[in-house]
């Protein structure tokens, strides 16, 4: 009867604090496969871009340090949102302690917001602000911002549990939390994400009066695309993009996270159904399966480290093969 008075009481201060766990169990089968898929993907995705840019010294430069910090989190979700619902909701009544896992949930993600706000400050700083950039993006600068955007999760994540005792407190404690952590940086992801497709539209059309200028002046093709304007405009839009995607794809799998927020303090918000907590889940996770994924495509010097390797293992393979030729 004490055990089972505990569990109900952990469970109630669970929905108080919004660290709601979500049963898996009687889950349909695709969503099961989907869950580990996802899982698989951000877990590997985000271990390689950690060790690439921890391995390559070419690689450990200023953005480079927020993306690592960023992978760093991501891969925190993937490790305790779906593993673990499904291996700690099975095992409640033998000693799991879910509430600490659903605050562990809770601070990954939130540091996987944070991060991406501080890495989104990072590029917009470079691309509209270059003097003010350089000047200020010094080595201090980068460890307190990624200090910051790793501590205010963890204060979120564990302030409720440790200094906040009473209902209310824990309720408006979490109303506070989900405007700092999910509203704000979500509208203000936004408002950054159409500004900085401003920029690039601007940039296409400089670069376009630039090639026009160039021609007029009978510039060749390759003198054309090698010059150091479009060079540095190309790097620019490329820098663009890639923030562009990753912000974009964080905008849509939290959005239903930031609607949820919402109305758990409206009185006349539904109760979410089970589909809706499905999805849920599949977006946290399918957002941090897919940032790895855009580091590998759009990040020019990730890119490029990624190409080497994949030529380094062809030609090693090659080699291996020609070898085995040679003695046969």
């Amino acid at each position: 009867m004490n055990r089972m008075s505990r569990h109900l009481n952990v469970t109630e201060q669970a929905n108080l604090t919004n660290l709601k766990i979500m049963d898996n169990s009687g889950k349909p089968q695709w969503f099961t496969v989907l869950g580990w898929l996802l899982t698989a993907l951000a877990f590997t995705g985000n271990i390689f871009i950690i060790i690439l840019i921890a391995s390559k010294t070419r690689l450990q430069r200023i953005t480079n340090w927020f993306l690592l910090s960023l992978s760093v989190a991501d891969l925190g979700v993937s490790l305790s949102l779906y593993p673990g619902l499904y291996f700690c909701l099975p095992n409640v009544e033998n000693g799991c302690h879910y509430i600490l896992l659903a605050i562990f949930q809770w601070v990954f993600l939130y540091a996987s917001v944070t991060n991406l706000c501080v890495l989104t400050l990072d590029r917009y700083m470079a691309i509209v602000k270059p003097f003010v950039y350089a000047s200020f993006m010094s080595k201090n600068c980068v460890l307190a911002l990624i200090s910051m955007a790793w501590i205010l999760p963890f204060v979120a994540g564990f302030v409720p549990l440790t200094l906040i005792q009473t209902k209310d407190g824990i309720r408006y404690f979490t109303f506070v939390a989900a405007i700092v952590f999910e509203l704000i940086p979500w509208v203000s992801l936004l408002l950054t994400t159409i500004q900085l497709l401003f920029i690039a539209r601007k940039h296409v059309r400089e670069r376009s009066a630039v090639v026009k200028q160039l021609r007029y002046n009978d510039s060749t093709t390759t003198g054309t695309e090698n010059t150091p304007p479009l060079r540095q405009g190309n790097r620019a839009r490329n820098s663009i993009a890639f923030i562009v995607f990753v912000v974009t794809f964080y905008i849509l799998c939290y959005s239903l996270t930031a609607v949820k927020s919402v109305c758990n303090f409206l009185p006349f918000c539904p109760t979410a159904s089970d589909n809706v907590e499905q999805a849920q889940q599949l977006l946290l996770i399918a957002n941090s399966a897919f940032n790895p994924l855009v580091y590998g495509l759009l990040k020019q010097d990730i890119k490029r480290e990624i190409s080497k390797l994949v030529h380094c293992g062809c030609f090693k393979r090659q080699l291996s093969s020609f070898q085995m030729e040679q003695r046969c």
